[in-house]
């Protein structure tokens, strides 16, 4: 099928594709490449939920006014360890990028930050955030953020909780950083998007449709009427709820209660971000070499017949990156298609692209 074909561009050339839609929307040139370059990254990574799969989405919020097409922020509160910051109703992707950099800042003055952000939106996939958190191998990254209501209480037969995902990074040394990226029910809602590209049923007991049956059709119901179950049960609703106060509770934002479908006048989403500094708890190297050698013994572990080698958080993810940076990104041909429609949409010429599309 053509939908299934995938396509393997450079990842400037999507940013820069990308950067020129957003332009379009009333974003400045800067803020719309961040926003490009994380969606990009959720590509290179594999992680197609979050990433280019979402910008007609993105550019029709920015077209109703959802999202602010300039972002602002504010700082409401700070000491030397914390800060409060106000997104203004700014991109999340755009918000998240400046807050890492002022968590980064303060937790190699200070040995420990924690940023707590409201007033934001979608700020894209968690693991870039503690990704880049950690990247230079001296900081211990962890973020998380809230969202709308999407996810069943235990039993529960509608939406209760977001699916409020979080994700830890941890730097290792000859090896590429430990990230673990995961929200709080079976999967993420954007993946319906890929299943439906691919003709493919839902999981098993991941969804329910509005009238609270269990259903695996990705083409029964709108994106946003599906309600998504809990992984693990309690233990995922209640990972969800704790979410929800490091998140709106700390930042003073707004709590995401029964709320559904992408408004402007929806709550908007609070995110926090903290960062550790190695060498403040122990020696950075030994910390690293330690990290080394517990990695060393998950791949030693003994597995049943036909399974491969345990992974460790990131791993595959890291293995996609590298294979991006050397082969091209991969994108379906049906995304880049859809790119390209939003970007005729915006009088963009797009004629480059066709060599693609072909």
């Amino acid at each position: 099928m053509e939908a299934e074909r995938i396509l393997r561009i450079g990842e400037e050339e999507l940013i820069g594709l990308s950067t020129k839609i957003f332009e379009a929307c009333g974003m400045n040139e800067e803020d719309a490449a961040a926003l490009s370059r994380s969606l990009v990254y959720a590509d290179m990574r594999g992680v197609k939920s979050h990433g280019l799969v979402r910008i007609p989405s993105y550019v029709e919020q920015l077209e109703e006014g959802t999202f602010s097409p300039v972002t602002k922020l504010d700082v409401i509160k700070e000491t030397a360890f914390s800060t409060v910051l106000e997104g203004n109703n700014g991109l999340g992707a755009v918000v998240s990028y400046k807050a890492v950099e002022l968590t980064k800042k303060k937790a190699r003055e200070n040995g420990i930050a924690f940023t707590a952000v409201r007033g934001s939106n979608h700020y894209g996939a968690a693991g870039l955030w503690s990704y880049l958190l950690s990247q230079d191998k001296d900081l211990i990254g962890f973020t998380a953020t809230n969202a709308i209501p999407i996810v069943a209480a235990v039993g529960g037969s509608g939406r209760g909780i977001g699916s409020n995902p979080f994700s830890f990074a941890i730097p290792a040394g000859k090896y590429a950083n430990m990230c673990l990226d995961i929200s709080v029910g079976h999967m993420a809602q954007g993946k319906i998007w890929e299943y439906k590209r691919l003709g493919r049923p839902l999981p098993e007991g991941a969804w329910m449709g509005p009238d609270g049956a269990v259903t695996t059709d990705p083409d029964k119901f709108d994106i946003n009427e599906y309600i998504m179950m809990p992984f693990g049960g309690h233990k995922g609703f209640g990972l969800g709820v704790i979410m929800e106060m490091f998140t709106s509770a700390l930042a003073g934002g707004e709590f995401h209660r029964m709320f559904g479908g992408l408004t402007k006048d929806m709550p908007k989403t609070s995110h926090c971000f903290m960062a550790m500094r190695l060498d403040a708890f122990t020696d950075a190297a030994d910390y690293r070499k330690d990290v080394d050698d517990y990695i060393d013994y998950l791949h030693a572990l003994p597995v049943k017949e036909g399974f491969q080698a345990p992974k460790y958080p990131g791993e595959i993810e890291a293995a996609c990156e590298s294979d991006s940076v050397r082969n091209g990104v991969p994108v379906p041909y049906k995304v880049l298609e859809d790119m390209k429609r939003t970007a005729e949409g915006k009088c963009l010429d797009v004629s480059g692209y066709g060599k693609y599309l072909d």
